[in-house]
């Protein structure tokens, strides 16, 4: 860990194709920085998972079927939290039925993340997450 004074790990910025199969390339880059951060293993796995959560729920709802759309990657740390965003640049679609065996994504989300936000704009939908560090100290 660094002290105070310290300048912050660099932040991850990836654009992308909103697509299914592309969400693996994207969680595996993000598990990537935050090792290089050095953020702990237990948090490393609840960010892996809640980010490809939304990952995959961006590349299935923003984009009508048959079009490929693009969605943004985001982590930074700061003093005290790791914050990653998923971001696309869709409207989202309802699903025509209920499927009993999906429809966990943002729940899980909610549980992984010390906090969790949804916000849908005309030009896309956010996802922002964010993790207290332990102690409070920023990763070096």
């Amino acid at each position: 860990m660094t002290g105070p004074d310290d300048e912050p790990p660099p932040a991850l910025h990836l654009h992308q194709a909103a697509r299914v199969r592309d969400a693996s390339t994207l969680r595996f880059a993000l598990v990537g920085w935050a090792r290089n951060c050095d953020l702990p293993p237990d948090l490393i796995a609840d960010l892996e998972l809640a980010a490809y959560e939304a990952l995959i729920n961006a590349s299935e709802h923003a984009y009508a079927a048959g079009t490929t759309g693009t969605l943004d990657l985001r982590a930074h740390c700061d003093a005290g939290a790791v914050h990653v965003t998923v971001t696309d640049h869709g409207r989202w679609r309802p699903r025509p039925a209920p499927d009993p065996r999906r429809g966990r994504g943002l729940p899980l989300i909610h549980l992984l993340s010390d906090h969790a936000e949804v916000t849908p704009a005309p030009g896309g939908t956010t996802v922002a997450m964010t993790w207290r560090l332990p102690g409070g100290s920023r990763p070096s």
